[in-house]
C-alpha cells in the first residue's frame, strides 16, 4: 500500500494511487496514473518525442507543457490546430460531457485522438468540469461518431444537456404517449357518438359498417403505442409466470379492445374502443404523477451527489493541479477556495474561513473553520483560501457514507411494506377470479355478453391495487429525503415502525449529554509523578486524556513515551513510563483508594465533576477533577421525552455522586452509574425483557455495543465512528431537539402509511362493490383509480412538506 502511493506517474508526475498501471517500456517499467498516461506516453514514444529510456519530465515537451499549462490543467489555452475546412463548408459546435477523466493526460489524449477524426476543426477537453467542446464539418463527420471516438478510448461520453438525460428521455415519452392517448380518446369519443345516436334515430349503413374500423383504427395507435408501457410489464410478468398490478389493467384494455375489434368484424352493435382508449390515457395520467411523485422523494439523493465535487485542487511541489477525485489519496494537501465545496474530509492546515455544512448538518449557520478544525466532503467555503490535508477521500468519505447509507434506506424494504406486498400479491388474483365470476353472473343474468364483459372490465380497472402499491413505499421514502435534508440519516426504514412503540430512552452521558469536552481544574496528591500521568495518556483517545494532555501541553511539560501500554475498557490506563509502572483511572482500576483522596474526590463529585486517579507501582497518588457543560437542549430533550409518555434513563461509565448531579439538572428519571460496556448493554436487555421498547442514544466506542443491543440505535454524528456504524439513525448536527424530530418524523410517517392503507383498502371494498354491483362503468373505475392514487401521493407529500419545516 504504501509503495503503491509513493509510485510517481512517470507522465504527470502525480501519484499513482492504489493501483498503479504499470507498463514495460524498452526493458524499462514504468508507471502510471491512468489509462490516459499509459496511452499518451506511448504515443510518444513511438512519434520519437522521447527517446528510449529517457525521462519524459526530462524533455523539454515536457518542459512547454507545464509553461503552456498542458500538464496543469490549462490546456485549453494551448488547443491543437485544427483541421482547415473548406471555406464554403458548414462548422457547427458540438458539446459532450465525458466520465472516466482521471487527470488532464487524459484530456490531451481526448483532444489528440479528435484531432486525428478527418472533418475536426477543434477539439477542446476542460477537465475541470468534464466536458468536450468539438467544431466539426458535418460534410466530413457525422455527430454521431464524435462519442463514438472518445468511447472507443475507455471513456463514456453523451451529449451534454444540463440534466439527466435519461430521465429527461423518460419522462419526454411518457408525456408523448399520454398525449397521444388523450387526443386518441377524444377522437374515438367523438366518433361514438354517431354510433349512440344510431340507437335513437337511423344512420346509413355504409356508416354503421364503416364507422367501427374508423374507431378500431384510432384505438389501436391508443392500445398498442400509448399503452405499450402497461402492456410490456404485464408481458414480462406473464413470461416470468407472476401477476402484477399491470396485469389486471392489460386484461381490461385488451378485453374492452378485442371484444369490440370481433364486434366490428362481425356487424355487431356494441363497441367499447372508447373505454380502452379511456383506460389507457387516465392510467398514464396516474402512471406521470405517480412518477413525479417519486423523482420528489428521490430529490434528497439528487442534492447529494450534486454536493460531491467531481475535481480537486491538489498541491504538488507548491503548484496547483486540477485532478479527478478518484486520484486524491488520504494525506494529500488541497485548496479550496471561496465558493467551492471541499472534495474531501480532512484538516485545515492554512487559512480561516466560514464552512456551510447545512447540506449534511441540516444546521444553517455557517461554522468558522481555522487550522486544526476538521472539515468535511460536500460541505460549502464561503469566504477566503483554505489548505486542507485530505484524511478521508472518495468512498470513505463522509458525503460517501451518508448516500451510502440513505440509498440504503430507502431500497430497503420495511416489515410493513413487506406485508403488504404479499397482501397485493394474493389480492391480483383474487381481483382475476372475481372479475371471471362476475362476467358468468351478468352472463347468466342478462344473457348479454357485451354487459357481462364491461362489468368483468370495471372490477379489473377498479380493483388494480396502485394505491396499495405506493401506500408504504412513497410515505417512507419521502421521509427519509425529508429527514435528510434536516440532517438526521435513517439507515433503514425498519426503524421507522419501531421508534413510534419506544418508551424508554436510555442516554449515554460523556459526549451525549454533556458537551464531552473537558477542563482539567484541580489536582490532589503527588504533582511530580502527574507528567508521567499524562505521558500515558498520550495513548489513549479518552476526553479525559485529551484534557489531560492538553493541559500538560500548556504547562511547556516534555513528556517521555510510555512504553506496554494496555486500555482497560471502562476502567482506565496502564503502562510502563521512565521504568515505572503508571496507571491513571477510576476506583474500580485500584484495590484501595487513601482516605484523604477519597474524601476530596467525592467533594468535587458533589459538584457535578469528573474524577480521575492516578498512581505508580501499585499505589494511588493523587486525583484529578475534570469539569464538563452540559449541553444546551439536554434539559429540554428530557421534557420533550417525558411529555411523549417516554421514560428517560441516565447511563454513565463516571462516579454515582457526578452521574446523580447531572440526572438531576437534566431531569432524568434515573440513573445507573459506573456502568462498563457490558453491563449497559446487560441493563438494556433487562429492559427488552420486561416489554420495553429501548431506544438507545450515544456517541462513544463504548456505547456502540448497546447502540447495537437497542430496539433504536441513535447515534451523534459528532462521534466515533464505529458508534455511527453500529446504530440505524445518525443525527449529523448537534443539537438534541433533532432526537424529538426524529420521533415524531416515525409517528407521522407510521400515520401517514395507516391513512394510505385505509383510503386504498376503503377505496378497493367500495369500488369492487360498485362495480360488482353494475353501479360503475370501466371509464368512471379508470377515473376512480387515478384519484385513488393521487390521495396517495399528496398524502405523502404532504408529509415530506411538514417534516422540512
Amino acid at each position: 500500500m504504501t509503495a503503491a502511493v509513493q509510485l510517481k506517474c512517470d507522465l504527470c508526475s502525480l501519484d499513482c494511487g492504489r493501483h498503479p498501471l504499470t507498463r514495460r517500456f524498452n526493458a524499462a517499467d514504468r508507471s502510471f496514473c491512468c489509462a490516459g498516461c499509459l496511452n499518451v506516453y506511448a504515443i510518444l514514444l513511438e512519434s520519437g518525442v522521447i527517446a528510449a529510456g529517457q525521462d519524459f519530465r526530462e524533455t523539454e515537451v515536457y518542459r512547454q507543457s507545464l509553461k503552456l499549462g498542458l500538464i496543469s490543467n490549462r490546456q485549453e489555452e494551448a488547443a491543437p490546430p485544427g483541421t482547415e475546412a473548406p471555406p464554403d463548408s458548414e462548422i457547427r459546435e458540438a458539446l459532450f460531457q465525458v466520465s472516466g477523466m482521471w487527470c488532464s493526460s487524459c484530456a490531451w489524449l481526448i483532444e489528440h485522438a479528435l484531432h486525428k477524426q478527418r472533418g475536426v476543426v477543434s477539439a477542446d477537453v476542460f477537465f475541470a468540469s468534464d466536458l468536450v467542446k468539438v467544431r466539426y464539418c458535418p460534410r466530413w463527420l457525422p455527430r454521431e461518431r464524435i462519442p463514438a471516438a472518445i468511447a472507443g478510448l475507455g471513456y463514456r461520453a453523451a451529449e451534454y444537456t444540463g440534466r439527466d438525460a435519461r430521465d429527461g428521455a423518460e419522462t419526454r415519452d411518457l408525456l408523448l404517449r399520454i398525449g397521444v392517448a388523450a387526443f386518441l380518446w377524444m377522437n374515438v369519443m367523438s366518433l361514438s357518438l354517431v354510433l349512440y345516436a344510431g340507437y335513437f334515430e337511423r344512420i346509413s349503413d355504409s356508416v354503421s359498417r364503416l364507422l367501427p374500423f374508423v374507431l378500431m383504427v384510432l384505438a389501436t395507435g391508443s392500445v398498442f403505442y400509448a399503452a405499450q408501457p402497461i402492456l410490456r410489464v404485464a408481458w414480462f410478468a406473464v413470461r416470468n409466470r407472476t401477476v402484477r398490478m399491470e396485469s389486471l389493467l392489460a386484461l381490461g384494455i385488451l378485453a374492452a379492445y378485442g371484444y369490440s375489434a370481433v364486434a366490428a368484424f362481425a356487424h355487431g352493435k356494441h363497441f367499447y374502443f372508447d373505454t380502452a382508449c379511456a383506460i389507457v390515457a387516465l392510467v398514464l395520467a396516474g402512471k406521470l404523477a405517480e412518477r413525479s411523485a417519486k423523482d420528489k422523494t428521490a430529490r434528497a439523493i439528487t442534492v447529494l451527489y450534486r454536493m460531491m465535487p467531481n475535481k480537486a485542487r491538489l498541491l504538488v511541489d507548491g503548484r496547483e493541479r486540477f485532478v479527478a477525485i478518484e486520484a486524491l489519496e488520504s494525506g494529500a494537501a488541497f485548496v479550496v477556495k471561496a465558493g467551492e465545496r471541499i472534495p474531501a474530509d480532512g484538516l485545515v492546515e492554512e487559512g480561516a474561513s466560514h464552512v456551510d455544512e447545512s447540506v449534511l448538518t441540516g444546521e444553517s449557520a455557517p461554522r468558522r473553520k481555522a487550522p486544526g478544525d476538521a472539515v468535511v466532503c460536500g460541505s460549502l467555503n464561503t469566504d477566503s483560501v483554505l489548505q486542507i490535508r485530505a484524511t478521508r477521500t472518495g468512498p470513505d468519505s463522509t458525503l460517501a457514507r451518508i448516500i451510502r447509507m440513505v440509498e440504503t434506506a430507502m431500497a430497503n424494504r420495511s416489515p410493513l411494506e413487506q406485508a403488504v406486498d404479499r397482501a397485493a400479491r394474493i389480492f391480483v388474483p383474487c381481483v382475476i377470479v372475481l372479475a371471471l365470476v362476475t362476467f358468468a353472473g351478468w352472463l347468466a343474468a342478462t344473457g348479454n355478453a357485451a354487459i357481462a364483459l364491461m362489468r368483468a372490465i370495471t372490477v379489473l380497472v377498479i380493483a388494480c391495487p396502485c394505491a396499495l402499491g405506493m401506500a408504504t413505499p412513497l410515505a417512507i421514502t419521502t421521509a427519509i429525503g425529508a429527514a435528510s435534508r434536516r440532517g438526521i440519516l435513517i439507515g433503514s426504514s425498519r426503524v421507522l415502525e419501531i421508534l413510534p412503540k419506544v418508551n424508554v430512552v436510555v442516554m449515554d452521558k460523556t459526549g451525549t449529554v454533556t458537551e464531552g469536552d473537558f477542563r482539567l481544574l484541580e489536582v490532589s496528591g503527588d504533582h511530580a509523578r502527574l507528567a508521567q500521568a499524562a505521558a500515558l495518556e498520550t495513548r489513549s483517545e479518552h476526553p479525559l486524556a485529551r484534557a489531560l494532555v492538553r493541559w500538560a501541553a500548556d504547562e511547556g511539560w516534555q513528556l517521555d513515551t510510555p512504553r506496554c501500554v494496555e486500555v482497560l475498557k471502562g476502567t482506565g490506563i496502564r503502562g510502563e513510563v521512565d521504568g515505572h509502572a503508571v496507571w491513571v483511572g477510576n476506583r474500580q482500576l485500584m484495590a484501595a483508594v487513601p482516605e484523604p483522596l477519597e474524601q476530596q474526590a467525592r467533594a468535587w463529585e458533589q459538584q457535578g465533576h469528573t474524577v480521575a486517579f492516578y498512581g505508580c507501582d501499585g499505589g494511588a497518588l493523587g486525583a484529578m477533577a475534570f469539569g464538563d457543560r452540559i449541553k444546551a437542549g439536554a434539559a429540554g430533550l428530557i421534557a420533550g421525552l417525558q411529555q411523549r409518555g417516554i421514560r428517560t434513563l441516565l447511563l454513565s461509565g463516571d462516579a454515582p455522586a457526578t452521574t446523580a448531579w447531572v440526572a438531576a439538572r437534566i431531569g432524568a428519571d434515573g440513573f445507573i452509574a459506573g456502568a462498563l460496556p457490558e453491563q449497559k448493554i446487560s441493563t438494556i436487555r433487562g429492559l427488552q425483557q420486561k416489554g420495553s421498547v429501548v431506544a438507545m442514544l450515544g456517541d462513544g466506542v463504548n456505547d456502540a455495543p448497546s447502540l447495537a443491543q437497542a430496539d433504536a440505535g441513535i447515534a451523534l454524528g459528532t462521534g466515533a465512528d464505529i458508534a455511527m456504524q453500529a446504530a440505524p439513525i445518525i443525527l449529523m448536527g448537534s443539537d438534541l431537539d433533532a432526537v424529538l424530530a426524529t420521533l415524531d418524523l416515525a409517528r407521522q410517517t407510521i400515520r401517514a402509511i395507516r391513512q394510505n392503507l385505509f383510503w386504498a383498502f376503503v377505496y378497493n371494498t367500495a369500488g369492487i362493490s360498485l362495480a360488482v354491483a353494475g353501479v360503475l362503468n370501466p371509464i368512471m373505475a379508470a377515473g376512480a383509480m387515478v384519484l385513488s392514487s393521487l390521495s396517495v401521493i399528496g398524502n405523502s407529500l404532504r408529509l415530506g412538506r411538514r417534516l422540512v419545516r
